[in-house]
């Protein structure tokens, strides 16, 4: 049976990550900021930068959709932290990236 009182509450969790420093936390920001939860799975999730350290704060219906909104997560982070250590951070340079025009005046 279930409890009335159990019925529509929020299952919550807030995670907090340090980085080596503030551009890496940055990085991790803006990289896991594009990947919005699906509604679908009726997660909230939302981040925020304070320096060096990278917070999302989860809430949803469902344990098990926390759960699972938690792990794919820290798959992603764990990506993201693998290519920052393994090429570095990349530089502020607006034109990184791009080729030159071949066509100049």
């Amino acid at each position: 049976m279930v409890q009335p009182n159990s019925i529509n509450k929020t299952n919550e969790s807030t995670i907090r990550v340090p980085f080596d420093s503030a551009r890496h936390a940055e990085i991790a920001f803006r990289v896991l900021s594009v990947d919005l939860e699906p509604h679908r799975n009726f997660v909230q999730k939302k981040l925020s930068l304070e320096g060096d350290v990278l917070t999302v704060h989860f809430s949803a219906d469902q344990v098990k959709n926390l759960r699972t909104a938690i792990t794919s997560f820290f798959e992603c982070l764990l990506l993201c932290q693998d290519t920052i250590k393994q090429f570095g951070a990349p530089t502020l340079d607006q034109n990184a990236g791009t080729q030159p025009s071949a066509h100049t005046a």
